[in-house]
């Protein structure tokens, strides 16, 4: 069982990095290299660009999670569902945290805010449409590539 574990963690690792970079190239060549990516969600707040983000991140992440997934196996038995349901849900988490913070570290946050403080500011205070997509799009890979390592 553990040798199932790491191979579901190391494909969902390639099925993430692999998603975003997809968004990202696909975002440069529409003209939004990083730098201005960065720019169009943080200061211009451009639904459009959020919203193409998480579309892209989605797209890409159901397409690779179908193409790493060995397809359903069937479980035998509820413990072993479970296990793999809280395994698949701390890793995901884990990795959406990492997503959070290495975004929050590249984008513009105020007197060393914290993850939460900086999300908080701009999704609720500013209402950043923009950066909401754009969590969004980060934060599904890692759920949807785990989902296909599981089934």
């Amino acid at each position: 069982m553990l040798e199932s574990i790491l191979a579901a963690i190391a494909w969902t690792t390639l099925a993430i990095v692999v998603s975003q970079l997809v968004s990202i190239v696909i975002m440069a060549w529409l003209g939004l290299p990083p730098k201005k990516l960065i720019h169009e969600i943080e200061v211009v707040q451009n639904p459009a660009v959020g919203a193409s983000f998480f579309i892209i991140s989605l797209t890409a992440s159901i397409f690779i999670g179908v193409y790493f997934s060995n397809g359903f196996t069937g479980f035998q038995d509820f413990g072993e569902s479970a296990a793999w349901f809280v395994v698949g849900l701390a890793v995901a988490g884990a990795y959406m945290a990492v997503a959070f913070t290495i975004a929050h570290r590249v984008m513009g946050r105020e007197n060393d805010e914290s993850v939460y403080g900086y999300m908080r500011r701009e999704i609720v205070e500013e209402q950043n449409a923009a950066l909401a997509f754009f969590f969004g799009g980060i934060s599904v890979s890692p759920f949807i590539a785990m989902v296909f390592q599981i089934i």
